[in-house]
């Protein structure tokens, strides 16, 4: 098949492909409307929050939580055997804040995830009716979780999840946190997640209220215990066993901060991506192949037509043909960005980093793939996992 027709082929397809993006990415609006009172005789909620190594994070996530309006909930603070002061921190706010309960966590026992054994160790502790799980780099508005607790009350929800506000303030964070997320927010739209006639089922780790009655049906935390992504394995129990799943967009109410700097984001994702494809190989190769097609084909088709009809003077027919394909695509890819962008409240110039982005969600891909087939392991918080 001859050069130009390859390319015309790749162009239609990458079209289409990018419209459906277009398409999914806008089905992931639905914003939790933001409530200040709830009346009634309420449930009770234990917040649950695991920390291992959070000194940076846990005074303010633990205070943003004991702030809350709603009238019925307490707080479980578990240490995850941290080796800074983060301990330290959790007993003093304990001092001040009588519905707060920190656990000094046990070893990890083998087979166990840290977070979720932490999280085990929580529940453990709690008679409450329903249980939110939260993480440590989240902080929350004071009436967070009374517009939670009405939404799932209201809608006779089992099982809820957030998507957070996410704080990206370094160049990485935007460059590479906005690639990855827009890419799972397109891989799993609310609207599907929430459809009970789809088996698709996800949730944000991040944040996420269960029923007592159903984490206890489905064995909660147990069942999951050796998952690096714990979340999608209890969405998948929970709607899989029958139980109404249901997310939504908090972004007025709850802000997360996920990583820091270019090392955070590289460990953070490391762990976590090949888990997230299933430790598939297709996966693997079907992602790569995608971000190669629309974030770095692209950009180097324009640049190649760009010099072969301006610079070396090629303006044949097929070459006008390829440049004028490369500018589409390539004015269709910013406009992509530039609705991430807008997505993810960062400036708009990075709409145009998406070239540095797909490379390096394609090299930890790589390097997650890479740690977990060795036998390397993942690490995360000073913990090595080979699973």
């Amino acid at each position: 098949m001859p050069i130009p027709t390859v390319i015309t082929v790749y162009t239609i397809l990458l079209t289409i492909l990018l419209f459906s993006f277009l398409k999914d990415f806008n089905k992931s609006r639905e914003e939790l409307e933001v409530s200040e009172n709830l009346e009634g005789d309420l449930p009770s909620v234990s917040v649950i929050v695991p920390l291992r190594n959070e000194e940076r994070n846990a005074r303010r996530c633990i205070q943003s939580l004991l702030s809350q309006t709603y009238p019925n909930f307490e707080v479980i603070a578990v240490d995850d055997r941290s080796t800074d002061n983060t301990l330290n921190i959790l007993k003093e706010l304990a001092c001040r804040w009588s519905n707060l309960k920190v656990i000094k966590g046990v070893s990890t026992p083998d087979g166990w995830v840290g977070k979720n054994h932490a999280l085990w160790q929580g529940v453990k502790e709690s008679k409450a009716d329903w249980l939110l799980f939260v993480d440590a780099d989240t902080s929350s508005e004071p009436f967070m979780l009374t517009s939670v607790m009405k939404h799932v009350l209201e809608n006779k929800i089992d099982m809820f999840s957030v998507s957070t506000f996410q704080v990206m303030e370094t160049f990485w964070e935007r460059v590479v946190q906005t690639e990855i997320l827009s890419s799972i927010y397109r891989a799993y739209p609310q609207s599907k997640i929430n459809d009970p006639k789809s088996k698709l089922a996800a949730a944000n780790g991040q944040f996420i209220l269960i029923r007592r009655s159903v984490y206890e049906a489905i064995s909660g935390h147990l069942a999951v215990k050796d998952k690096i992504v714990e979340d999608f394995a209890l969405a998948n129990l929970v709607k899989g066993s029958g139980y109404k799943l249901r997310v939504a967009r908090a972004t007025k109410l709850i802000r997360t901060r996920m990583y820091t700097n270019f090392q955070e984001i590289w460990e953070g994702w490391t762990k976590n991506l090949f888990f997230g494809l299933g430790k598939r190989w297709s996966l693997v190769s079907l992602s790569i192949v995608i971000l190669l097609a629309r974030g770095i084909v692209p950009p180097v088709l324009f640049v190649w037509s760009f010099v072969n009809v301006v610079f070396l003077g090629a303006r044949t027919p097929a070459t006008l043909l390829i440049f004028g394909e490369s500018i589409f695509l390539l004015a269709l890819i910013v406009y992509l960005g530039w609705q991430t962008t807008r997505f993810f409240a960062v400036p708009r110039y990075y709409s145009f980093s998406f070239p540095l982005g797909a490379a390096m969600y394609i090299a930890i891909i790589l390097s997650s793939a890479y740690k977990v087939v060795s036998g390397r392991g993942v690490t995360w918080k000073e913990r090595v996992y080979r699973l």
